[in-house]
C-alpha cells in the first residue's frame, strides 16, 4: 500500500509528465504550486490524502489548463500594440521645411515654428529604429549640425550691426548653401533607412 508521501510524489509526477511541453520555468512553477497547496491541505486534514489528490483534479486536465492559460497569454503579449513608428520621410521633410522657413518671410512666428520643426526632426530620427546609432549622427551632423553652424557665422559675422544683410546676392548663397547640405544630409538618411522587413526581423 502506498503512503502519503509516495501518493503526493507519484501525482506530481504525472503532472510534470503531462506539463513536459511547458517550458521548464512554467512547468517548475507549476509542480512547486500544486505541492505548496497539497501540503497545506494535509496539514489541515491530515490522512486524506487521496480525496485531496482527487479534488486537485486528474494530472492531464491540469495540464490542459496550463497549456490553455499559457496560449492565451502568448496571444494576449503578441496582439499588444506596440509604439507606433513615425513614417520614415517625416523628420526628413521637418528638417528640410525648417531650413528655409525663416527665409520665406521676415516673421517671429515663422522663426519659432522652424526652430520647432527642426527640433522634432532631430528628436524623430534619433527615437527612431531605422538608422544606427552612427548613421543618425551623421545624418544630424549634415542636416542640422552643419547647417546651424552657417547660420551662426553668417548672423555673428556677416550681418551688419543695425541687423540688415551687407549683400542680398551673399545672403541668398548662404541661404542655397545651407538648403544644399541639409538636402544632402536628409538624402544619406534616406538612402541609409531600413526597410520594415529589416526591422521586423
Amino acid at each position: 500500500m502506498k503512503t502519503d508521501e509516495t501518493l503526493v510524489r507519484d501525482y506530481l509526477a504525472a503532472v510534470e509528465r503531462e506539463t513536459s511541453m511547458l517550458p521548464p520555468a512554467a512547468r517548475q512553477e507549476l509542480i512547486a504550486d500544486l505541492g505548496e497547496h497539497i501540503e497545506v491541505a494535509l496539514a489541515e486534514r491530515p490522512g486524506s490524502t487521496r480525496e485531496i489528490l482527487d479534488e486537485m483534479g486528474d494530472p492531464r486536465a491540469i495540464a490542459a489548463t496550463a497549456f490553455q492559460e499559457l496560449g492565451d497569454g502568448a496571444g494576449a503579449k503578441a496582439r499588444k500594440p506596440g509604439r507606433r513608428r513615425s513614417p520614415v520621410w517625416l523628420p526628413l521633410v521637418l528638417l528640410l521645411v525648417s531650413t528655409v522657413l525663416p527665409y520665406l518671410a521676415r516673421s517671429t512666428v515663422l522663426n519659432w515654428i522652424a526652430i520647432a520643426g527642426l527640433v522634432s526632426g532631430v528628436v524623430i530620427i534619433f527615437r527612431a529604429r531605422y538608422w544606427t546609432v552612427a548613421e543618425k549622427w551623421t545624418g544630424v551632423a549634415l542636416a542640422f549640425i552643419v547647417p546651424l553652424v552657417i547660420k551662426v557665422g553668417w548672423y555673428v559675422f556677416v550681418l551688419a550691426d543695425d541687423g540688415s544683410s551687407a549683400d542680398s546676392a551673399l545672403r541668398w548663397s548662404v541661404v542655397a548653401l545651407t538648403f544644399i547640405v541639409t538636402l544632402a544630409g536628409t538624402r544619406y538618411l534616406w538612402r541609409t533607412r531600413r526597410s520594415a522587413n529589416e526591422l521586423i526581423s
